[in-house]
């Protein structure tokens, strides 16, 4: 786990129901639903397909987050009954911020849209609970997630030195800030 967001303290909060639907990205079905501990070990095989055999976080770390649907929230999105990505998001309601926590799209479904899709459906759920902020971090390597994340409207705001466990690879700090959204979130 990341250490910075592991020290966090979040408020009790209740967060509204998410309602599973079906979505079509370029034609193709996929269905959306919030997450449950069964798919733990999927979310974990995901991970290692898609960090080089190395899942970042491990069983104890999303059951502690699942088990916390009152101040997380994680989707999953599949096609024909398989888990074929996620994202998880904690609400801060101290700050007024929903905190992206992890995505990760299998890699043979990567850059059909489905990252972005789990995204846009977090902000929407943020935006409905009148979230000013959504923060993430990413790897200071990982030039595509951070291209994703500006072209919704992220902007850099720090360079968290050493930020991520094992390798200590720095984090690039990303913030959208919704009242300077118009019309799309």
């Amino acid at each position: 786990m990341f250490l910075k967001f592991k020290r966090q303290q979040h408020l009790p909060f209740n967060l509204p129901k998410f309602e599973a639907r079906q979505v079509e990205i370029n034609g193709i079905s996929f269905a959306l639903r919030r997450a449950t501990l069964k798919d733990i070990d999927i979310l974990i095989k995901i991970e290692e397909a898609v960090y080089e055999g190395v899942a970042p976080w491990l069983l104890r770390d999303f059951m502690s987050e699942l088990s916390r649907p009152h101040v997380r929230l994680y989707l999953v999105v599949e096609r024909r009954g398989q888990i074929i990505a996620f994202a998880g998001a904690a609400y801060r309601s101290d700050i007024g911020d929903m905190h992206i926590t992890n995505i990760a799209v299998v890699p043979v479904w990567q850059k059909h849209g489905i990252g972005t899709m789990l995204l846009e459906s977090i902000h929407e759920f943020a935006h409905n609970m009148h979230m000013s902020t959504m923060t993430l971090e990413a790897r200071r390597s990982n030039t595509n997630a951070q291209t994703l994340y500006r072209k919704l409207g992220y902007e850099q705001t720090e360079i968290k030195k050493g930020y991520y466990l094992g390798d200590h690879e720095d984090a690039v700090s990303m913030t959208l800030n919704f009242d300077n959204q118009t019309g799309n979130n």
